[in-house]
């Protein structure tokens, strides 16, 4: 494994502003379906901010 959840875990409690989101039966690959769902919802609230 080339990033462990704890990593990510690690890096949102000193960022506590962050997003963290566990994608259940997904990995770290964008294409596969979890993610490309969550992905596309983040880009989304993005298109508002300026």
């Amino acid at each position: 494994m080339c990033c462990p959840m704890t990593s990510a875990w690690d890096l949102h409690c000193r960022w506590p502003e962050a997003a963290f989101e566990v994608v259940a039966d997904a990995g770290h690959a964008a294409f596969e379906p979890g993610i490309v769902d969550r992905l596309v919802e983040a880009t989304d609230r993005f298109r508002g901010v300026r």
